[in-house]
């Protein structure tokens, strides 16, 4: 995803996670050998702020990790 003022730790390199919108949806796809990577930090302060941004416009950010599937 593209999104002015993001640093590096968001590179999927990094973050092992890919990010992309669709609509007013943002998914992010989880690297299965880092689950937990989206809990930590500076990720899920953004995700949060992310979903808020979205909800009044019937947005929301989805997180695909495995097979388990969160809704923020």
């Amino acid at each position: 995803m593209t999104e002015q003022g993001l640093g590096e730790a968001w590179q999927p390199s990094r973050s092992h996670m890919m990010i992309y919108r669709q609509g007013p949806q943002i998914t992010v796809l989880v690297d299965p050998d880092h689950p937990d990577i989206w809990r930590g930090e500076p990720y899920h302060t953004q995700l949060r702020a992310w979903a808020n941004q979205a909800e009044p416009d019937g947005g929301y950010v989805i997180v695909f990790c495995q097979d388990d599937v969160f809704k923020i």
